[in-house]
């Protein structure tokens, strides 16, 4: 039975060139207004969440079945809009000096970049920003507002609302903020109940197991196809154009520079929502390039490049599986259900895997560093898959009139608060029994089986044969 019952720091005014960064700002923001984006549907696992999220019609993504009770929600939840990490920082300020040390001086695009004030820095180390807390808030209040039989107070009062994290600031801030939303929508003044546990080899299971650190993670040829890209005639265009665009001699740029512009165009706007000038260096074909070099990074080191990408979340995997599994027995014992709601909080790398482990986003040929054209269309989109927020939702129901233990039992899937349907058989709404029994080879066979470890000489074969 269940439980009833930061505004950025600002661009330098007095400073050198100021004026004309203001005057070239508010021209972008008049463009921003206007409905001209700066290309932000390309923006990888950087693009912001509720501006790609379009709003579902009322009544219709989250309808349950017909004659059934939600009984529990599993969760995997991405950390919301963080600032750069340390590792940005770095590349940001190196292009930002050149610009100003190199750039054609009587160009107003390198007038306004050269005026632009470099306000971020390595404390910043990926920290939530203001905008993902209030992202976790707002999921929080839209769950608890769309399944109030299992946010209550009594649940929440109870800890039948469960909570675990990563260790990362980001991941913990975002389920305080997601807790704080919860105990808003339930007009709770109390935290009690409002507790999570960290684990990081649940939900960091990358740095666990060794199987994936030896063959991708510590193997300098693993990304090969990125490299590949990052010297082919794609990535060259877009430094010959952002060269001719800057009067900087192409030879002078880096790939790391051209992606370092690129983050400080995608920053500027998912965090201070302008169109800044750093977006103007590129084209809209420039952008498909790096969205695509972004892509292949994720596809090669999370997602399909490789079988341990997607095995190494095995156990997570099986962890949504045990806490469905102990709600239905405790169902047909007629007890309280202990959890009515598991939410977990990870990252884009957590979220990747998992989907790959489960068949989602596979195209029929694999990302190549030679096949970008052909890959245009491709269902492999990082940014639609797990943008800032991103959130799975599986929602298990008991539904009455049922002909026998395998019908009286439901799932629900959602991605991003939109309908999945499941890989298996494309239905939105599908038995437990059958899922589970789809999934038998990953929830059963690798149960005792940690594919995380070196077991046998085979387990060391060379990674051109781990491709999928």
């Amino acid at each position: 039975m269940l439980c009833m019952s930061g505004a950025a720091p600002g661009a330098g005014a007095g400073r050198p060139g100021s004026l004309l960064l203001l005057l070239w700002l508010s021209i972008r923001l008049c463009s921003a207004s206007s409905g001209r984006f700066p290309w932000a549907e390309h923006y990888g696992t950087k693009s912001r969440y509720e501006g790609l999220r379009a709003e579902p019609l009322p009544g219709t993504s989250w309808l349950a079945p017909a004659n059934c009770t939600a009984l529990q929600l599993n969760a995997l939840v991405r950390h919301g809009t963080r600032y750069p990490t340390r590792k940005n920082v770095p590349r940001m300020r190196e292009v930002h000096q050149l610009i100003k040390a190199q750039g054609d001086p009587g160009n107003s695009l390198v007038q306004a970049l050269a005026g632009w004030h470099m306000w971020y820095n390595e404390r910043m180390d990926g920290n939530l920003h203001p905008l993902g807390t209030a992202e976790m808030v707002r999921l929080a209040k839209r769950l608890a507002a769309q399944f109030p039989t299992l946010f209550t107070a009594r649940c929440y009062r109870e800890s039948r609302l469960k909570f675990v994290t990563s260790s990362k600031h980001r991941c913990v801030n975002s389920t305080r903020s997601f807790i704080q939303g919860v105990a808003s929508h339930l007009n709770l003044r109390d935290q009690a109940g409002g507790q999570w546990e960290v684990n990081d080899r649940l939900l960091r299971f990358f740095d666990h197991c060794q199987k994936f650190i030896n063959r991708v993670e510590n193997n300098d040829t693993a990304l090969h196809q990125v490299e590949l890209f990052k010297r082919g005639p794609e990535m060259e265009r877009v430094m010959r154009n952002m060269g001719k665009k800057l009067g900087i001699s192409p030879e002078a740029l880096t790939t790391n520079m051209v992606e370092a512009t690129f983050y400080l165009c995608t920053y500027e706007f998912i965090l201070k929502g302008i169109v800044s000038p750093w977006c103007d260096v590129f084209e809209k074909e420039d952008v498909e390039v790096l969205e695509y070099l972004g892509d292949l990074k994720q596809y090669w080191k999370r997602s399909y490049g490789y079988k341990i990408n997607g095995l190494s979340s095995y156990k997570l995997f099986q962890d949504l599986f045990h806490y469905m599994d102990q709600t239905i027995e405790e169902s047909e014992r007629n007890q309280s259900i202990s959890h009515t709601a598991v939410i977990r909080f990870g990252h884009a790398e957590t979220l990747l895997p998992v989907l790959t482990l489960m068949g989602y986003f596979k195209d029929k040929y694999p990302l190549l560093a030679n096949n970008f054209e052909a890959q245009k269309g491709r269902k492999f989109r990082s940014g639609w898959i797990s943008p800032f927020a991103a959130n799975l939702v599986l929602v298990l129901y008991r539904c009455n009139e049922a002909r026998g233990l395998g019908e009286k039992y439901k799932l629900q899937l959602f991605l991003n608060e939109k309908p999945l349907p499941f890989a298996h058989s494309g239905n939105l709404v599908t038995d437990y029994e059958e899922v589970k029994y789809s999934y038998e080879h990953l929830t059963e066979s690798l149960k005792f089986n940690n594919v995380c470890e070196f077991a046998t000489r085979e387990d060391l074969i060379s990674l051109e044969h781990d491709e999928l």
